[in-house]
């Protein structure tokens, strides 16, 4: 027995926690009843709960309600993406557990962190806790929690709790990826009703020097519920160049941003970088990022528009959880290549390939190659093609 009630807590506020991500139809809905849940632990009163690419770690989304004041976010994810810091989530996600404690990452001298002296202490904060929302299949977001002031430490008891839902909560955060992309259909605005691709130019400080006609559009779309509108949304702001602003910017797309600028620029480098994001009703949207060298102050171009198929079933695969491989040979399934040409595009032999296109079919619960299409076609593709071809769209 420790300090604290012990195992049977423990696993009640687990079973909790787990019944109210399985319960959650969208991802605010999935960390606001986290967190309630979690409350008899986790009492921050400054946390956010991320959603992350699976590939690339990229932030596409998240809980921003409690988390720091949207003048602190694009240092924290400048910090996270370009200059880098301690307890980041590649370095969580390539380490043994899913429990990051800023303290304990710099041994006590907190100095050592910029994440620390820039945003922690400012809001009068002692500690970062980071839990890595991760399954076997990948990582796919994560909680992050202010310690300190008027919270109580994180002790045994809390970390107990967070080592105990970290991979319940990524599976259910993965099927949740699942559930959204196969429900967008219902909710996705046809193409022919979809505003143009939008430009943001922005600063050194990230803040936006200049938006294309439909930005304030697109970026009040990728605002988590509950967020403050971006500057030059809406009717009265449509087209509008803005200038600095206390409002803020989605977080997906500040990341995107500084990691295009952690990129290293010479012979090989290509400056640019693509990412998504969840929107509000208009499904994913591709975020396409690139350095600007001019001499102008903008220093970040930003383009954002929808998502094209491959996109949409390339982040279905990974959450049906297929290995590379197994990805690979999906897709070449979907072209309609035949076992054996599967067979030599990837010098596999035919029984090898059959033994992946098996587990392939087991993950995704389908008996066979036309059940594996019209699967991935109809319920993650066909509803918004078929939307355009009602409306002449596309």
């Amino acid at each position: 027995m420790t300090r604290y009630e012990g195992a049977g807590r423990v696993g009640r506020i687990r079973d909790s926690v787990v019944a109210a991500a399985a319960a959650a139809r969208g991802v605010d809905e999935f960390f606001a009843g986290v967190m309630r849940a979690a409350r008899p632990v986790f009492r921050s009163e400054v946390w956010a709960g991320i959603t992350v690419d699976p590939v690339t770690l990229m932030n596409t989304g998240g809980h921003y309600r409690r988390a720091v004041p949207l003048r602190y976010l694009p240092r924290m994810l400048d910090i996270e993406y370009r200059e880098g810091d301690v307890n980041g989530l590649p370095q969580l996600a390539r380490g043994p557990g899913p429990v990051g404690v800023l303290g304990e990452a710099v041994g006590g001298v907190r100095d050592r962190s910029p994440r620390y002296r820039d945003i922690i202490r400012p809001l009068g904060l002692t500690d970062e806790v980071r839990i890595l929302l991760r399954d076997r299949y990948g990582v796919w977001g994560a909680l992050i929690l202010g310690t300190g002031g008027d919270t109580p430490p994180y002790g045994p008891e809390a970390d107990a709790v967070a080592r105990a839902i970290a991979r319940p909560l990524g599976e259910s955060l993965r099927r949740l990826h699942l559930a959204r992309r196969a429900e967008a259909g219902d909710g996705t605005v046809p193409a022919g009703d979809c505003p143009a691709p939008a430009l943001v130019l922005l600063d050194d400080a990230y803040a936006p020097v200049q938006l294309s006609p439909t930005a304030g559009l697109w970026l009040g779309e990728l605002l988590a519920p509950g967020e403050p509108r971006p500057p030059g949304s809406g009717a009265a702001g449509r087209g509008a160049p803005a200038g600095r602003t206390e409002g803020g910017l989605p977080p997906a797309l500040y990341g995107v941003a500084a990691a295009v600028r952690a990129a290293a620029p010479g012979p090989g480098s290509s400056g640019s970088l693509a990412s998504w994001a969840h929107t509000r009703s208009r499904g994913r949207v591709r975020l396409h990022a690139w350095r600007m060298d001019g001499p102008g102050p903008a220093r970040v171009a930003v383009a954002v528009e929808p998502a094209g198929p491959g996109e949409h079933i390339a982040l279905v695969m990974a959450a049906h959880g297929l290995t590379p491989r197994e990805a690979e040979i999906t897709g070449l399934v979907l072209h309609g290549r035949s076992t054996a040409e599967i067979g030599r595009l990837t010098r596999l032999s035919p029984y090898t390939v059959q033994e992946h296109l098996t587990s392939v079919f087991d993950k995704t619960g389908v008996r066979g190659r036309r059940d594996l299409v019209a699967t991935l076609f109809a319920r993650h593709v066909a509803p918004n093609m078929l939307k355009d071809a009602d409306t002449g769209g596309g």
